[in-house]
């Protein structure tokens, strides 16, 4: 218990540290400050700088997974309705703890092509949740890849607004966010009739 205790530790202020000054120029003395801990402690638990972000990424893409995924599992609500409550819930995660939010979405790619597995993997993973979401919904026969285009397409909405210095008004894209994601499937104008209220 203590040992998880102190993982989550580092990887709260590897958040912390990572959002405030980038990954790239964040080091492990950075980390090891942010997070109050001994250096040693650090790499009883971590290889190297690259080595804890990325159990911050695997930690947030499975907790964001997580989320959405309980969150349409309790809707009963047809696609485009479970659509909005999904986002909603991925919103509410990134909104929890701005830090994380940017270190996961806006300092993930700059880690370069270390990090490109794990980004198709977030990026399939999100995509198959929609993909079984629409499962039996009566949508026209669309490309194969339509589910990681849009998945792939609200990530790089989401990096955008980060990048803007709005995490703490994410939850304001929601309305964008549902009809960005249901207009392959439903056409514009019945995108635009989903509720998405804030």
């Amino acid at each position: 218990m203590l040992v998880h205790h102190q993982r989550q530790r580092i990887l709260d202020g590897a958040a912390r540290a990572v959002s405030e000054r980038g990954y790239r120029e964040t080091s492990v003395a950075d980390i090891v400050k942010s997070a109050a801990v001994a250096r040693a402690r650090f790499y009883e638990n971590f290889a190297s700088k690259q080595d804890c972000f990325f159990a911050l990424y695997d930690s947030a893409t499975e907790a964001a997974l997580a989320a959405v995924e309980e969150a349409c599992r309790a809707s009963q609500e047809a696609f485009p309705e479970r659509v909005e409550v999904g986002l909603r819930a991925l919103l509410e995660y990134l909104e929890s703890d701005p830090s994380l939010a940017r270190a996961w979405i806006l300092e993930g790619p700059t880690v370069g092509a270390a990090i490109n597995e794990r980004f198709e993997r977030l990026i399939g993973d999100f995509a198959a949740l929609l993909r079984r979401g629409r499962a039996g919904a009566p949508v026209a026969e669309l490309p194969d890849t339509v589910e990681e285009t849009v998945a792939g397409g609200l990530y790089w909405l989401l990096y955008y607004a980060l990048l803007d210095g709005r995490p703490k008004k994410i939850g304001k894209l929601l309305p964008q966010l549902v009809e960005f994601s249901l207009i392959p499937f439903v056409g514009i104008e019945a995108s635009r009739g989903a509720p998405a209220t804030g």
